[in-house]
């Protein structure tokens, strides 16, 4: 038997069975789509989890309408992923899948070659570049450095040893340290004649400096220019987001990234470890939360979501891996938030714990990714002890201040229907289900100022939803100590600075980096948001339109993968490169500063760089 799929001309995904020696309807077609069927022709569904299907195969062709993308056409995300086929007495039968096709292929972009002949080599780019046309020669590429220093060098081995660069103590072009009173991650750096004098504030300005240095050095190769370069950032958040529920991504996989974080000076990495597909935090409190939970496959609790196919595939991160990966970042002056994506987005988790819904509700709901009854209750006893139990555990587990909970795409049914939840809002004195959600918030701020921590929230949780997709928000009465993560639009930033909080700016149309290049047939990434070329994210202005004290309640900016496209780790880096440098250079300096031909030039030279070091990146 063999599975062929094609998208047709009419925009239809054409499942077809080739070779079939079975009983049509006596066997089901298994897969997973980032889009919904709408409708379905030749087959019927058989179940339906999410975006996870079984289709009885009742004919030879199977015809499938899917939700429209925004750009009118799909690429190679968008066919079934994880396909298997399973007969009557559910056994996994052999069959031969056919990569997807298309009728009609939209083409691929041809970018540019054409480099500026003089540019500055460094991202992000310093404040002020000052140096000569001067120019002395660097013997065998030797640097000797104090041997106070020697552990600190340890953490820029996997840039050395693909530039060639040697520090030691003995012999070289001579580097000196000396700590100033500067402001937070801003550094100088004097490069004379026959020494490199670094001046400081903190930690993080020293390893910028050396991060300056070696991309300096690798552009330079064998000699080094005179003069003076000074720097310090525009923005204190400067951050990258990765989905690790929809997929599993090593520790050493999680490694690498950060190294990248730190190649182009961004300093905050948000965790996102549980989702409606799996839970990946380890808590001793609850064990079973990883133990069934982490894992996704056909015999499993949790079926094979996003490409995981039929046999049981997955993971979690321990305590002792969670404390090694936050020690590695700190070297690299990255903090770790972790994210519990909760009350919603918890179907995973309440696979595991039922209890933590009110099972007498009479009312089924559904989110918007198809999830059903994926909202845990706080009406419910259990959910308060739950709640506190986890958050004190994480907070324990966490070094860093903030804590992520969650509280996106809250279906507006999750809570109606529900005894517990209408007798808990009449003792409460609470008028409505949004006012709920905000009593639930209050609740866990109370819970993590208890732990010394600060809450953090997507803007649902301070704000309606800006879009109708079905979803919940705020009624505007959640303490303003939270900070905000604004991703639905440019405006929601806005109005959450204006009412007070601390925000970070991440809106879905230029920070989501599951979202397509371009709509290109062969390109990878949905497009709900936008399609995102790399020039797009460069031309973004996050603060245009804020008077000069909303400012100051901006934090910061962030950058987004969510991993329900990256069924293949060979799509990770070309979603993430060079789109994640490129948000880097936007959130250290002014857009003033800042040319695309400059930039362009620059980020050319550095993936060389990157590219020795593995790093596949996207044309641009």
């Amino acid at each position: 038997m063999e599975i062929q799929s094609i998208f047709t001309k009419t925009n239809q995904l054409k499942i077809s069975i080739i070779d079939n020696p079975y009983d049509y309807g006596e066997f089901k077609i298994c897969f997973s789509l980032v889009y919904s069927i709408q409708n379905i022709e030749g087959g019927d569904i058989a179940k339906k989890v999410g975006r996870y299907y079984e289709i009885n195969s009742l004919q030879k062709d199977v015809t499938l309408t899917l939700q429209q993308p925004r750009i009118g056409s799909y690429n190679l995300s968008c066919g079934p992923e994880g396909l298997f086929v399973i007969g009557k007495n559910e056994e996994k039968l052999e069959c031969n899948i056919i990569p997807l096709q298309f009728e009609e292929i939209i083409p691929e972009i041809i970018y540019s070659e054409d480099l500026e002949k003089i540019f500055h080599p460094i991202i992000p780019l310093p404040l002020t570049y000052n140096l000569k046309d001067e120019f002395i020669n660097i013997i065998n590429l030797d640097f000797k450095i104090p041997s106070s220093e020697n552990n600190f060098f340890k953490i820029f081995n996997n840039f050395i040893k693909v530039t060639n660069i040697k520090f030691n103590n003995t012999n070289g072009h001579e580097i000196n340290f000396v700590k100033k009173d500067f402001e937070q991650d801003e550094y100088k750096i004097f490069l004379d004649e026959n020494l490199i004098t670094i001046h400081y504030s903190d930690y993080g300005s020293k390893v910028y400096s050396i991060i300056t240095l070696i991309q300096l050095f690798n552009f330079y190769k064998t000699k080094l220019p005179l003069g003076i370069i000074e720097d310090k950032p525009i923005l204190r958040w400067r951050g990258m987001h990765l989905d690790c529920a929809r997929q599993f991504y090593t520790i050493e996989e999680i490694k690498r990234l950060l190294d990248y974080m730190c190649f182009f000076k961004l300093n905050r990495f948000h965790w996102h470890l549980t989702d409606n597909e799996a839970w990946r935090i380890q808590l001793k409190c609850y064990p079973d939360l990883t133990n069934f939970g982490a894992f996704r496959g056909f015999k499993e609790l949790i079926p094979p979501f996003y490409g995981t196919g039929y046999h049981k595939n997955g993971g979690y991160y321990s305590q002792e891996q969670i404390q090694e990966l936050i020690h590695y970042a700190k070297q690299l002056n990255i903090e770790i938030m972790p994210e519990l994506d909760l009350p919603a987005h918890s179907w995973t988790l309440l696979q595991v714990m039922p209890e933590l819904r009110d099972l007498s509700t009479n009312i089924q709901s559904e989110d918007v990714g198809n999830y059903p009854d994926n909202t845990i209750n706080p009406a419910v006893e259990e959910t308060s002890v739950f709640l506190k139990n986890i958050i004190d555990e994480v907070s324990e587990l966490f070094t860093f201040s903030i804590i992520h909970v969650g509280v996106d795409e809250r279906p507006k049914g999750s809570w109606e229907g529900s005894p517990k939840v209408i007798e808990y809002m009449k003792e409460n004195n609470i008028s409505s289900f949004d006012e709920l959600q905000d009593a639930y918030m209050n609740n866990i701020i109370n819970i993590l100022k208890d732990s010394k921590k600060i809450t953090a929230a997507w803007n649902e949780a301070a704000l309606p939803p800006h879009n109708d997709i079905g979803s919940s928000g705020s009624a505007g009465k959640i303490d303003k100590s939270c900070v905000i993560f604004a991703w639905e639009h440019p405006d929601v930033g806005l109005m959450s600075v204006r009412k007070g909080f601390q925000t970070i700016l991440c809106p879905g149309h230029k920070t989501y980096f599951d979202m397509a290049h371009n709509n290109a047939t062969n390109e990878r990434g949905i497009c709900w948001a936008a399609t995102i070329e790399v020039k797009e994210v460069f031309d973004w202005k996050p603060l245009k339109g804020y008077e000069l004290d909303e400012k100051e309640n901006v934090l910061g900016i962030q950058g987004q993968l969510w991993s329900e496209t990256i069924t293949n780790k060979n799509y990770f880096d070309m979603m993430i490169n060079p789109r994640l440098a490129t948000l880097a250079e936007i959130a250290w300096c002014s857009e003033s500063q800042r040319t695309w031909e400059n930039f362009r030039s620059a980020l050319k030279n550095n993936l060389e760089l990157l590219s020795k070091m593995g790093w596949k990146f996207h044309k641009f």
